[in-house]
């Protein structure tokens, strides 16, 4: 027997001891000094006939022919070519009525244009080929831009159209949409609840005063009241999920998160599900933002404060550790980004720059002019890059953002670490802690 390279140590807050922690399994042990000493050393000579049967069956403990590395790649392949669901991110429009100062829009190099009719046609007739190529039960559709909302409506007849396909074939049709909030009005809601809209994602990066210097208009005029507003009323609607409140935090903004959670808490906001976005810097947003943003070994420490406020103050969060057999459902052969031109991209972060564009949809539904960029990355597979392949954390990783890669080796094929090594920790501990009762 040996251990698994996928286990890792956890010191345990106020305590001598530490979480031993299999990535792989989420098997969670409390071991002392001395055994996590022999366990480094590779000793298994140690242990009672109890406690070994128990690392065996947690996985802490494998045969010795076992090679992990292989059993990661069959699930991320198998994951990979799964096709029950088509998933499909959709930018309804490039245009956006705001300009914030980490985005491409506020970088004033704007990308124009939005869905048109010949491009809505190929995506539809892409969607039928798709789903009937694949035997797919489900499509699921991100509305994305930009702000989809701005141009929502024109789309209407579409969508109703692509709904009406999946019923009449027996399919589910799921939506989510990723808003600033501004136009939500009565009848967006009501479309949103037509089309099945399970998500519902709203970005605030502060309270008035902060948000307001951030995510601004074209003019400068600060979006804070208009978003809030948004937020409120889907909140208030039952027929709708309650929204998912994205806070982007960077080096400019971090100081002040906590008193944003306070004034939702004020608000009687804490049913909205709070998540946390770690401004990049890369790709896509302005490049000069790069210097305001965390670099990946500060946010285990940030992100845990962050979530003893959210725990504090009674918000639905969700940070236990979970096994990820694929970084991001985009390395999936069945998922694609697509433009308003119908373009084919993979990284929604990639949408619009011409290195990562692979390839367009023809009238008929069907990718032409495939480009190479296409099978580069859908041959990305973690256990060929060298430094994921025995990383202890790649089944709590699934091997990176390839956006990371792309950004920082020029290549989709390196390690793309991004919120993981020093978070899945904090993870640990504080999933542990609330299972035992325990506070901090």
């Amino acid at each position: 027997m040996k251990y698994s390279n996928y286990n890792i140590f956890i010191s345990k807050r106020d305590s001598k001891e530490f979480y031993l922690f299999n990535t792989y399994t989420g098997s969670t042990f409390l071991v002392d000094a001395n055994v996590k000493a022999k366990i480094e050393g590779k000793e298994t000579d140690f242990l009672e006939p109890e406690k070994k049967k128990q690392y065996e069956d947690a996985g802490i403990l494998i045969q010795d022919d076992v090679e992990e590395s292989r059993i990661f790649s069959y699930l991320y392949n198998k994951q990979k070519f799964n096709n029950e669901v088509l998933n499909l991110t959709v930018l309804l429009t490039y245009e956006c009525n705001l300009r914030c100062i980490y985005c491409y829009e506020g970088a004033g190099e704007a990308i124009k244009g939005s869905l048109d009719d010949a491009s809505r046609e190929a995506i539809f007739h892409f969607i039928k080929k798709q789903m009937e190529g694949r035997k797919s039960k489900v499509l699921s559709m991100v509305l994305f831009g930009g702000e989809p909302l701005l141009n929502f409506e024109a789309n209407y007849e579409w969508l109703d159209r692509i709904k009406a396909y999946c019923e009449e074939n027996d399919k589910k049709f799921i939506t989510s949409i990723v808003t600033n909030g501004i136009l939500v009005d009565e009848r967006v809601m009501e479309k949103l609840v037509d089309y099945n809209c399970e998500m519902i994602q709203i970005t605030l990066d502060g309270v008035k005063e902060i948000h307001d210097t951030r995510r601004i208009y074209k003019s400068g005029k600060g979006s804070f009241d208009e978003v809030i507003n948004g937020i409120r009323m889907i909140y208030n609607n039952p027929a709708l999920a309650n929204p998912v409140i994205r806070i982007n935090i960077d080096k400019n903004n971090i100081s002040d998160v906590r008193d944003l959670l306070n004034y939702l808490h004020d608000e009687e906001l804490t049913g909205c599900f709070v998540d946390f976005g770690v401004v990049k810097g890369t790709t896509n947003a302005c490049s000069s933002y790069t210097g305001n943003c965390f670099v990946e070994e500060e946010l285990g420490d940030i992100l845990d404060g962050l979530w003893e406020e959210l725990e504090r103050l009674g918000f639905h969060y969700n940070i236990s550790p979970q096994r990820k057999n694929m970084f991001c459902g985009l390395f999936s052969d069945s998922a694609f980004t697509i433009s308003p031109f119908a373009e084919i991209y993979k990284c929604w972060d990639h949408v619009g720059m011409e290195e990562h564009l692979m390839g367009k949809i023809n009238s008929e539904g069907e990718i032409v002019e495939p480009t190479y960029r296409y099978f580069d990355w859908m041959s990305h597979n973690p256990t060929e890059v060298e430094k994921c392949r025995e990383c202890a954390y790649l089944p709590a990783c699934g091997g990176g953002c390839a956006s990371v890669s792309y950004s920082k080796d020029n290549t989709y094929h390196s390690n793309g670490c991004y919120k993981t090594i020093g978070v899945i920790e904090k993870q640990v501990e504080r999933f542990f802690l609330a299972a035992r009762g325990e506070t901090n």
